[in-house]
């Protein structure tokens, strides 16, 4: 009897071992969920440290020296330029929608050793842990998620993604089998809802193997949302070849994200599309690219991308781009000379009408998602007109706003869009003159230039400017003068309007000098000039009040202290 109830024992235990294996698994990473993945959840900026999560070495590792750096040799001695400085401190913001991409890419490249910064292993990056799921949220591991979270901003990476998706899903899963089976790449799916004719809610998953269950293809992935767990994507295999995968908590409740072939909105990035390449900066020069960037060349080696294609330079697909994104949700149009692209909400529709413009989506994982959008820059008299719509919010979203180009970064802060609010902005193609038009009586956003001079031994500056209320219809308008060291600043609403203003001159030798100066008030016609190049960078700024409205030539200075302490900084 005692020998009959072990043996029962020993059936019971190993069925579901035996049910597994008769699964038709077509193709597998062995990826161990337990192992593989990671105990922390997918996450959003919290306290202070998300600030530090991207630095100078990261810069150079995507870009390059010249690219990134006003002086020196390397991460130890780089004086970053104003233009990037703006740059990954609005990306770095726009991280707080979640990390789902770079966790996702991270999770393969630790199972498939592939290294960053000159480690592989996860003991590597913390003694202590032999396994991916044994690493904590440190500040390292939060470096390497942001690093490749940030990669899925560069054209080098989302037009090969789109591409896939115009595949279908049936051709997707195809690669993906061969891919897994012969070691020859790994990849993430990038999942989107869509509602007549709009993509939205983005999230980024870990296939880690296929199932064959006859009708469909079951794809086992890795969703850092839900740690420890496999989720399942469903593919049937003909028709509109239509997917459905539940990323809600409840892992038997009904599919909250369905596509089709026609829908587009299951795509495929290849790891190896993020390595070994110089990114294209959209704030530098098309002589600046390409200098100490890329990859570690021992990564290339690895025999998961033995057969991979890897573009060794950078390949920018069309030369120098300007770049436009948010930092908060909300719909945007960009309207270069007549032509459209993104949300229009006068007639309810997404437009695709400039040459080679690449709208995309920065994705994040909790249902939330940032309009990003690149295309050819090239120097005109005719300005980009930019409408925000609050067209498809539930609540007022707090959004920033990015336009970057050769040179510079310019952009708002604070911006504050109703539901159902349009609002618009005109600047030029060189970023130095920037209108704001309100739609409601309110405080208008700041605003953000920060410009870099060809030549590297003169000073960048970086200028934020707020602190107004803007009457409804009415326009604030800024001109930075970056060749003469001017900023002229004026509204027509009617009223006198305190403005704060900050200016911060970087040097060749890293010194930061900074100005500041709140509740500026000096005149009724609140149209200013500021003399910021004849500052001697410690006390007082030359401040000229328009007030008889015929230029500034006849006016004189209002020497306007400088409140910040030198040597504060």
């Amino acid at each position: 009897m005692k020998n009959l109830l072990l043996k029962f024992i020993v059936v019971i235990i190993c069925l579901p071992t035996n049910l597994l294996a008769q699964a038709n698994i077509l193709a597998s990473l062995d990826f161990d969920i337990h192992q593989d993945g990671f105990a922390f959840k997918n996450y959003q900026n919290e306290g202070e440290d998300w600030k530090n999560d991207i630095g100078a070495e990261d810069l150079i590792r995507m870009f390059g020296i010249k690219a990134v750096c006003k002086s020196g040799t390397n991460a130890q001695n780089c004086v970053l330029k104003a233009a990037a400085r703006k740059w990954i401190e609005h990306y770095l913001e726009a991280m707080d929608i979640g990390h789902c991409e770079g966790i996702a890419v991270a999770s393969l490249r630790f199972k498939t050793e592939l290294a960053f910064k000159k480690r592989i292993l996860p003991k590597e990056f913390q003694s202590e842990a032999s396994t991916a799921y044994q690493l904590k949220l440190q500040q390292n591991i939060r470096n390497y998620v942001a690093y490749y979270w940030i990669t899925q901003t560069f054209d080098e990476v989302t037009i090969p993604t789109k591409k896939m998706a115009e595949l279908g899903p049936v051709k997707m899963v195809e690669i993906l089998i061969d891919s897994m089976n012969n070691r020859k790449d790994t990849y993430l799916l990038g999942i989107k809802k869509y509602e007549n004719g709009r993509i939205f809610d983005g999230h980024a998953i870990a296939p880690i193997a296929i199932e064959d269950t006859g009708n469909q293809y079951k794809i086992h992935v890795y969703d850092n949302n839900f740690p420890g767990e496999i989720r399942y994507l469903y593919i049937n295999k003909t028709g509109t070849q239509q997917w459905s995968y539940n990323a809600t908590a409840n892992p038997n409740a009904k599919p909250n994200y369905v596509g089709d072939i026609s829908t587009k909105t299951l795509d495929m990035t290849a790891t190896s599309w993020r390595e070994g390449k110089c990114f294209s900066a959209s704030f530098a020069d098309e002589d600046e690219k390409g200098e100490g960037c890329g990859n570690e060349t021992a990564s290339l080696n690895k025999p998961i991308f033995r057969n991979a294609s890897f573009a060794k330079n950078s390949q920018d697909p069309h030369g120098e781009d300007a770049e436009f994104f948010l930092t908060g949700e909300g719909d945007m149009l960009v309207i270069e000379n007549g032509k459209r692209l993104g949300y229009d909400p006068s007639d309810d529709h997404f437009h695709e009408e400039i040459p080679d413009g690449n709208p995309n989506l920065l994705i994040g994982g909790f249902e939330e998602d940032l309009q990003h959008y690149t295309l050819p820059y090239e120097e005109s008299e005719d300005p980009y007109t930019i409408v925000f719509s609050g067209r498809h919010l539930n609540k007022e979203s707090n959004l920033n706003f990015v336009f970057s180009a050769p040179g510079f970064t310019v952009g708002f802060d604070g911006i504050k869009l109703d539901p159902g609010e349009t609002l618009t902005a005109e600047i030029s193609r060189d970023g130095e003159q920037i209108h704001f038009t309100a739609s409601a009586d309110s405080e208008t956003p700041e605003v953000f230039f920060a410009f870099d001079s060809e030549d590297d031994a003169k000073a960048s500056y970086i200028t934020n400017i707020e602190g107004i209320e803007l009457a409804a219809g009415k326009t604030l308008t800024y001109d930075f003068d970056f060749e003469h060291g001017k900023l002229f600043f004026s509204d027509d609403d009617g009223n006198e309007d305190d403005y704060d203003i900050e200016l911060y001159r970087i040097n060749a030798d890293g010194t930061v000098q900074e100005y500041l100066q709140n509740d500026l008030n000096i005149g009724k016609s609140d149209k200013y000039e500021m003399d910021f190049g004849d500052w001697d960078g410690k006390g007082d700024m030359c401040f000229k009040d328009d007030e008889d409205g015929d230029g500034f030539d006849d006016e004189q200075c209002d020497e306007e202290p400088n409140e910040e302490p030198p040597g504060s900084k």
